[in-house]
């Protein structure tokens, strides 16, 4: 297959319009936001949350001019475009990706199972990188449509192809089995995920065994039950080699194991091979690496070294605080065309004004011109990167001209001798390297020194928790995303540029202050301002921020800044309180209000809106009720006056339990973080917030010492006490002293002991594992917050809320 649009079109039986420029074919797009080479485009108008039909006239207008559609679907106009039409366009873009792997002349691995196939995808990558030319699949593509880009995004030439698969329910492995077609496989294991997706976990494994039904043969863990279970059962499409690794005897490669504080050895015949690791987990995925490697005819003793300096993955960009007021992605594990891409996408959406530096490693070995210099230029111009600095021995020697001057070094070391901080003052850093070249060390010369103590904000939950409200409701009501209190606890900002780019059509902030920070950072969406203070309506007007009138006294005083500062329109919103009994209009003063609102032109009132008492208590359904129909009432009323704004009263409890009550807009907040607002209403959301610190210094004490300010703590028995690093400036309260509050230390509960101090918290650590350094969940998805709020007889909202500026937020996407 050759990659142009002519060989797309014949694969589809459909002929280009007269004169149609036929162009080599470089991206497959489904995302509107992320076109970077629009004459080399292919765009899919997929179908889903956001259906991609919507968007085709953008894509047009940014110079894509070939769209594979769904047949039936009513375009726009587009005089130029060359329009395929297909039954399905996700079956399509597969349809297309298969086609280009039958040209691929090297191996494919196909990697499945629960858990692990990232790690020893990279793991792999990292053994064999070094001897030969790899290709794989970036970050953790693995669905059905992210299975078919990653195979799209291979180089022609390779020693080997790792790509993983991921299903969640029936039906789906069939699909890229048909795409994938791997020579050779690896099954990491069978797990819990994506239980609830098939009739039994035997069906599950049966399904994960078809991505092999063509393969030559198939490495897997003998001791998985399951997996023996279900080879018998299991029909391949032609004989199969199967080859199992195990403790035990009767496993086809016998390995012995041994965990050490710190590595772990594993013994195969007669060679050791040492790995910096000691969790199971790890110590199962190398395994399985040592496994491959040996049924693919590799000598394993060749690799010894390799596996000695096995790295941690982290999947997660991860977004940081930098000195001098800089901001940085850290990406610091691999430097390819795709996984740049992502990076520089996530680079885009939380830039907002700051100018944006790239650093970025070589991007293969350095045996001579690298020829993706032209992609990479053309991703460096799509992204507008303001600033490039590249290290690396081909960069220094060779200059290559990627569109912007660029500062090149030969090595890392000579960049971290050479370098000042301060150079970076304001920006947006991403910070893109190969592991050999130790970027890490970059992102800890330029990272702001912060308090062990973090917030970790999990982007990709944000987004899913997101969808799950956006999907409660039809699609022509509008969702305002609550961020006040900073987000959450969570930061504003970061959280607003998320919501913004997820399709969010409002924002809401408690205080103006707050919205000017938006906006001065480039958040461009409608910002209502729940309470404007009297003395900063000026500044809310003049930033189009849109105030919340609840008062008569109010809207005149809003009228006379109009006056005083000459402005001319003020976007409002109008309060009701139909039994919230705190802020806002009584149904009585509708018809008053409306005329006082018309008495003035520069008024426009963008929505009226009330607040639900008690949406997630079930025992006050009836109450809840009697408010809809009290709002219901004052819309009509306002209606009848021939305004027509937007009316929303359901929150995120409201939105979950209360969907029909929906009107134009719903308004989920707490939710959106992943926390349950009552009546265990978050099932379906994902925890986006964990806090964390760390286990500062361990000593053993004797029974009937006592431990911290006042002797509180008496200890009844010899223990090992721990000092994390938290304490009630942070946010973990006080009232969680003396055994009320436990933390969660390795697996385990682990009780305060004695009174919360300001900086720092002492725990009980008898019957746990641990050494200084180790990390210490304070909540999160082990301890979930709202546990931790029962232990401090409150809300999970006092909790998010009340946790210290200076407590470091590290947001990350995986």
């Amino acid at each position: 297959m050759t990659r142009t649009f002519s060989s797309i079109g014949a694969l589809f039986d459909s002929v280009p319009p007269v004169d149609f420029p036929d162009r080599e074919l470089k991206h497959l797009s489904f995302d509107s936001r992320r076109i970077v080479d629009p004459e080399h485009t292919l765009f899919f108008a997929l179908d889903g949350e956001r259906d991609g039909h919507e968007f085709v006239d953008e894509v047009y207008q940014s110079g894509v001019r070939v769209f594979i559609v769904k047949k039936g679907h009513r375009l726009p106009l587009l005089p130029e475009a060359w329009i395929i039409p297909t039954s399905n366009p996700l079956l399509a873009l597969q349809k297309i990706a298969g086609s280009y792997r039958q040209t691929l002349k090297y191996p494919l691995v196909g990697i499945t199972g629960s858990n692990g196939k990232t790690v020893v995808k990279e793991w792999l990558n990292h053994l064999l990188t070094a001897k030969m030319k790899i290709g794989r699949s970036p970050k953790s593509y693995n669905s059905q449509l992210g299975l078919p880009l990653s195979i799209w995004q291979l180089e022609p030439e390779a020693a080997l192809g790792l790509i993983e698969a991921g299903i969640s329910r029936s039906g789906e492995m069939d699909k890229l089995e048909d795409v994938l077609k791997p020579e050779f496989g690896i099954l990491t294991g069978i797990g819990s995920a994506h239980d609830e997706g098939f009739p039994s976990r035997l069906d599950k494994t049966l399904e994960k065994l078809s991505l092999f039904r063509h393969a030559k043969w198939l490495v897997y863990p003998y001791e998985q039950e399951i997996i023996r279970e279900a080879l018998p059962l299991w029909k391949e499409g032609r004989p199969i080699r199967k080859i199992s690794w195990g403790t035990h005897s009767a496993a086809d490669l016998v390995f012995s194991l041994e965990e050490g504080k710190q590595e772990s050895t594993i013994r195969w015949e007669n060679n050791t091979f040492h790995v910096p690791f000691n969790d199971k987990a790890s110590l199962e995925n190398a395994c399985t690496c040592l496994a491959f490697l040996i049924a693919w005819g590799q000598d394993p003793v060749a690799y010894q070294e390799q596996f000695s300096g096995l790295p941690g993955i982290d999947m997660r960009l991860q977004l940081l605080q930098g000195q001098f007021q800089s901001r940085l992605i850290n990406d610091a594990y691999s430097a390819d065309l795709s996984s740049l891409e992502i990076a520089l996408q996530f680079m885009k959406k939380q830039a907002g004004q700051m100018k944006k530096t790239l650093i970025l490693s070589s991007l293969q070995a350095e045996n001579g011109p690298d020829p993706q210099w032209g992609s990479l230029r053309a991703l460096l111009e799509a992204y507008q990167i303001n600033r490039l600095i590249l290290i690396g021995k081909d960069f220094f020697e060779l200059r290559p001209d990627l569109g912007l001057p660029a500062i090149c070094f030969e090595s890392t070391e000579q960049f971290l001798q050479q370098i000042d901080p301060q150079h970076f003052r304001d920006e947006m850093v991403l910070i893109k390297g190969r592991r050999d070249h130790h970027f890490e060390r970059i992102v800890k010369l330029l990272e702001a020194q912060v308090h062990e103590t973090q917030l970790e904000i999990d982007l990709n939950a944000l987004e899913s928790n997101y969808r799950v409200f956006r999907n409660k409701v039809t699609p022509d009501v509008r969702v305002m995303a609550m961020v006040k209190a900073q987000g959450y606890g969570s930061g504003s900002l970061e959280i607003a540029r998320v919501l913004q780019n997820a399709g969010a059509e409002y924002l809401a902030v408690a205080y103006t202050d707050e919205g000017i920070h938006l906006r001065r950072n480039g958040v461009a969406l409608p910002i209502m301002v729940m309470n404007a203070q009297r003395d900063s309506l000026a500044e809310c007007i003049d930033y189009e921020l849109e105030p919340v009138v609840y008062t008569f006294s109010f809207l005149e005083y809003l009228k006379k800044t109009l006056d005083q500062t000459g402005l001319t329109e003020a976007k409002i919103h109008l309060e009701f309180d139909t039994g919230m009994h705190r802020l806002g209009f009584q149904e009585v003063d509708a018809l008053e209000l409306m005329r006082a609102v018309r008495s003035d032109g520069r008024l426009a009132v963008a929505s009226v809106f009330s607040h639900l008492a008690a949406s997630d208590e079930g025992q006050h359904d009836g109450y809840t009720q009697m408010q809809f129909e009290r709002f219901q009432r004052i819309r009509l009323l306002i209606q009848g006056e021939n305004f027509h704004p937007l009316f929303h009263i359901l929150n995120t409890a409201g939105i979950l339990r209360f969907p029909e009550m929906a009107l134009d807009m719903i308004r989920p907040g707490i939710g959106l973080y992943g926390i349950d607002a009552g009546d265990g209403l978050a099932a379906e959301l994902i925890p986006v917030a964990t806090l964390k610190a760390r286990l500062s210094q361990l000593r053993m004490l004797k029974k009937g010492e006592t431990v911290g300010y006042g002797r509180k703590g008496v200890l009844k028995e010899d223990t090992l006490v721990g000092v994390v690093s938290i304490g009630y400036a942070d946010g973990f309260r006080r009232c969680l002293s003396n055994g009320a509050g436990k933390v969660w230390i390795k697996g385990h509960l682990a009780p305060v002991i004695g009174n919360v101090c300001m900086d720092m918290t002492m725990v009980n650590l008898n019957g746990i594992d641990c050494q200084a350094g180790d990390p210490v969940e304070i909540f999160g998805r082990n301890l979930p917050i709202e546990t931790l709020a029962r232990m401090a007889d409150t809300i999970p909202y006092e909790i998010i809320t009340g946790i210290s500026n200076r407590v470091n937020r590290l947001y990350f996407r995986e």
